[in-house]
């Protein structure tokens, strides 16, 4: 069963931008936002943690994998050019992708 933030993609719908993994993605989108400054300390304990908040994506992995910060190349049909989010990357080719910010 697919989830509905995580989709099949190829290299024509992603451009890949930096390797990392759980905890430097929860900066790059906390940096995205503002920063740890600009969210409340209510919110941040709310917040799981970014091996929880990307279980169903980190689930997909199959050894070997890697995660790369990516956009998107596509027009979405709900969203703007330019999404940015994570993809997994599988032999230099990514494969799966989740969205975290429509700009």
């Amino acid at each position: 069963m697919t989830s509905a933030i995580d989709r099949v993609v190829t290299s024509n719908d992603v451009v890949l931008l930096e390797r990392t993994d759980p905890q430097a993605y929860r900066s790059w989108a906390l940096a995205l936002i503002g920063g740890v400054g600009s969210v409340s300390s209510e919110i941040l304990e709310q917040i799981p943690s970014p091996e929880e908040e990307l279980k169903t994506l980190l689930d997909r992995m199959l050894p070997g994998d890697e995660l790369w910060l990516a956009r998107s190349r596509v027009y979405e049909p709900r969203a703007l050019i330019g999404s940015k989010g994570i993809a997994i990357v599988r032999n230099g080719e990514p494969v799966w992708y989740r969205i975290l910010l429509h700009h």
